[in-house]
């Protein structure tokens, strides 16, 4: 079964999304109320799939996807939120996340972007604007979705750098460049680090 970790600063809507998908068949393991909140109970609960509201005090969603994701990069993060522009769009899933619905959508919208989530895959859910092509068009759409650090990490990885190697560059500790690491192996769907060098160096 899905673990699912809900997360959003508006109680009702909480509770509501929380009924929609226990509902639904999912495990709902837990709930935070800011983007501080959610690293602790991502800590705490390891779920499968987050639901991440934009708009939140002390630390927003995007802030907080791409910090979850540098230490539990296999959890999976969808944005669900009211902001439906291109800016927000791009930043989320430059954070990491792999699915965005907006708060209007059809519930089972929100429950088709926990199953694509869980399973890997990306969904933007209606209404949602998909990015404009950057000038990274010609890399493979995988390594497109990947944040800033896990870029420079995938960029020494080619390189041939061992994770020591790759944490004294960047001022990170081992594990957190393994952590790195697999979150790579993750969105590229390489089946070790040196396939992982290989897509990003974009060898045949």
């Amino acid at each position: 079964m899905t673990t699912v970790l809900l997360v959003d600063d508006h109680p009702v809507y909480r509770r509501g999304l929380g009924v929609l998908l226990r509902a639904a068949g999912f495990d709902v393991v837990g709930e935070a109320a800011s983007g501080l909140e959610a690293i602790a109970a991502v800590a705490t609960h390891r779920p499968d799939v987050v639901l991440m509201d934009l708009g939140m005090p002390e630390l927003g969603g995007t802030a907080a996807t791409e910090r979850i994701l540098a230490e539990y990069p296999a959890t999976r993060v969808v944005v669900v939120t009211m902001f439906g522009d291109e800016e927000s769009v791009r930043a989320a899933l430059a954070a990491g996340a792999v699915g965005y619905v907006l708060k209007d959508s059809p519930p089972a919208q929100v429950e088709a972007a926990v199953v694509a989530a869980a399973s890997g895959a990306r969904l933007l859910g209606p209404g949602v604007p998909f990015p404009a092509a950057t000038p990274a068009a010609t890399q493979p759409e995988a390594f497109r979705l990947l944040t800033a650090r896990e870029r420079d990490v995938a960029a020494l990885l080619a390189k041939g750098l061992s994770n020591r190697t790759i944490g004294e560059r960047l001022g990170v500790s081992d594990k957190t460049v393994a952590n790195y690491v697999a979150g790579l192996r993750l969105k590229l769907g390489a089946v070790d680090r040196h396939d992982a060098a290989r897509i990003v160096r974009g060898d045949g």
